[in-house]
């Protein structure tokens, strides 16, 4: 007899779940030419979910690409990982963009093709009108539905960092929401405070022990890199296919260390975005140097991502008693561009979630949705196959690594459950 599976997704953007239901689908589009053929009679024309192997073409589309569907209005299309995002002409001069504008910390752009990573996305995301409360707590209740539909009836998730909102009042939706019964899905929040007046002020409120009806306080989330697709991933040798980077970092790494501490000192678990070797070196490394000084040993810090941990890295974990939040369906689209961006000596070091369950470190699965489809079961079934269902002709990706279909639940319920407190 068939027993109904209630899913936990330890890592995902609820808020931006429903968010993207107001915004073009980019992931449908096979190349660039059939995007600049885009329809909208909106005065913003946002989109997110390309990417480049899904493009005809088998490139990011630039500024160039986009003036052709429109010069009069502001275009921004980001990339499905979030972390990049190409605009158009308009876009630039409308937010001040030029070619003698300076680079930010934390992230980059071109002026020559538009394109924006990390923490300059802000720059361009200033165009976006700022949502009301009343369409807040519609994502909220549009992204609830999706995860049901899909028998996820708890997550944890980024909502944050999704809009650019006080946290206050995000908390107040959720509040409002949950008290009059509009959310069902059990809410575990990693709240995203990246800076330590933010941090600081989240503690001396209280939050991070107050109790709430139908969801709860979580870890402190940074996002430490970018991603792999996009070249921003933090590696400790440069890219294979662009020697001239190595990615970035958006912390420093003194500002990575006291965020931290200032976590952990506060009996708060951090679960630190971070996919580049070299990122993950920095995270553990901060991640000791907080436990030698508050000398907690119940803590439930986790890595989420941590795709390019090398075997080293992940005895380090075990030592440390870090656990991660993985995504094998990330495979799905990565697959492809694995080797290209890293080689095939760091490649075999790479999307190590069975090693690192084998080592005994606490495994939990999670979709990063909307970066890849909530669904649990493609994500269940490239951690079995470690093959690409959009890509099935390249074969098994280090089979090494499978999880039998037991594990992938364990990983997905009790696991995740525990990174939560909630045994």
């Amino acid at each position: 007899m068939n027993k109904k599976v209630d899913f936990y997704d330890s890592h995902l953007h609820l808020l931006g779940l429903g968010y993207n239901e107001s915004l073009i689908d980019l992931n449908t589009y096979k190349s660039i030419k059939s995007i600049i053929k885009i329809k909208s009679d909106k005065d913003l024309i946002l989109g997110r979910g390309w990417h480049q192997n899904n493009f005809e073409e088998k490139r990011y589309p630039t500024k160039h690409d986009l003036n052709k569907l429109s010069s009069e209005k502001p275009i921004i299309f980001i990339r499905v990982c979030g972390h990049v995002l190409v605009c158009n002409d308009k876009a630039m001069e409308l937010t001040k963009i030029n070619k003698s504008s300076l680079q930010i910390d934390g992230g980059s752009f071109d002026f020559n093709t538009g394109v924006f990573t990390e923490d300059a996305l802000g720059i361009i995301y200033s165009l976006i009108p700022t949502p009301t409360k009343a369409d807040i707590k519609e994502m909220f209740i549009k992204g609830n539905n999706i995860l049901l539909k899909n028998n996820i009836t708890h997550c944890a998730s980024d909502d944050f960092s999704t809009i650019q909102v006080p946290y206050e009042l995000i908390i107040e939706c959720l509040e409002e929401l949950y008290n009059n019964g509009l959310m069902q899905v059990s809410l575990y929040e990693q709240v995203n405070l990246p800076s330590k007046e933010l941090l600081l002020d989240y503690i001396n409120k209280g939050y991070h022990k107050k109790k709430f009806n139908g969801f709860r306080m979580g870890p402190l989330k940074l996002l430490a890199d970018g991603s792999l697709g996009g070249r921003t991933a933090y590696l400790n040798e440069p890219y294979e296919d662009d020697p001239s980077t190595r990615g970035i970092k958006v912390f420093k790494d003194s500002e990575l260390e006291e965020l931290i501490y200032i976590a952990d000192s506060n009996c708060m678990d951090v679960a630190i975005h971070a996919i580049g070797d070299g990122m993950i070196d920095i995270v553990l490394n901060s991640i000791e140097k907080s436990l030698m000084k508050t000398k907690r040993v119940d803590h439930r810090h986790s890595i989420i991502h941590a795709q390019l941990a090398n075997r080293r890295q992940i005895k380090r974990m075990k030592e440390l008693g870090v656990s991660v939040i993985v995504q094998p369906v990330f495979l799905n689209s990565d697959i492809p561009i694995i080797e290209k961006r890293i080689g095939k000596k760091r490649a075999n070091e790479s999307y190590l979630f069975k090693t690192m369950y084998r080592e005994g470190i606490r495994v939990g699965f999670s979709t990063d949705s909307p970066v890849e489809a909530v669904n649990p079961l493609d994500n269940i079934k490239i951690a079995m196959t470690r093959k690409s269902i959009k890509f099935p002709e390249l074969g098994e990706f280090l089979p090494g690594e499978k999880f039998t279909y037991e594990e992938s639940i364990e990983c997905y319920t009790i696991n995740n459950s525990w990174l939560s407190y909630d045994e």
